[in-house]
């Protein structure tokens, strides 16, 4: 029996600070699949969107019994943002997109075994978790998926997925 839930985008975004001359401006984002709208927190000039700049959608995690899983596609554009005027520009192609980290939930009960796979559709990029500047693009369309079965919890309830994902550019070059 496959479970569905709904998952979201929850992007965030910090400005990262360097003594660097045009340091990276660099924008964080933490993708969480469940029920819930997504949100951004700009950089000084990095925001990370949904599709054409809007809201971040949502999508399904489909659930096996045996805790593996796969996703449908989230869309996640790196768009400039003017933090004086608190709007946003257009598509940043610049941005270069790195996976943080990853967090499973069956239930109310965390797991460790699970391997989560990020992967963007339209390059067909496999990220590696804590490589830096691994994609560079002004847009993302990312799935997530666990190959290994779950046995440190029970797999049951709604299942969650968050990964914290970074978008970054060098303002001026």
């Amino acid at each position: 029996m496959k479970l569905n839930t709904f998952f979201l985008v929850s992007a965030t975004a910090m400005t990262m600070v360097s003594g660097a001359a045009n340091a990276a401006d660099e924008a964080t984002a933490e993708v969480l699949w469940s029920g819930l709208i997504g949100s951004s927190v700009p950089s000084s000039n990095l925001i990370i969107t949904g599709e054409g700049g809007g809201d971040i959608g949502t999508g399904t995690l489909f659930i096996e019994e045996d805790g593996t899983f796969n996703s449908t596609e989230v869309i996640l554009e790196a768009r400039d943002y003017d933090s004086a005027l608190e709007t946003i520009g257009d598509r940043q192609p610049d941005a270069t997109w790195s996976f943080i980290s990853a967090q499973v939930m069956m239930g109310t009960s965390m797991t460790y075994q699970a391997d989560v796979i990020v992967t963007d559709q339209l390059t067909n990029t496999e990220f590696t978790q804590g490589s830096i500047d691994q994609l560079q693009s002004g847009v993302v369309a990312l799935t997530v998926k666990n190959e290994q079965p779950i046995t440190d919890i029970t797999v049951e309830g709604e299942g969650q997925v968050s990964v914290q994902m970074t978008a970054s550019f060098v303002d001026g070059l």
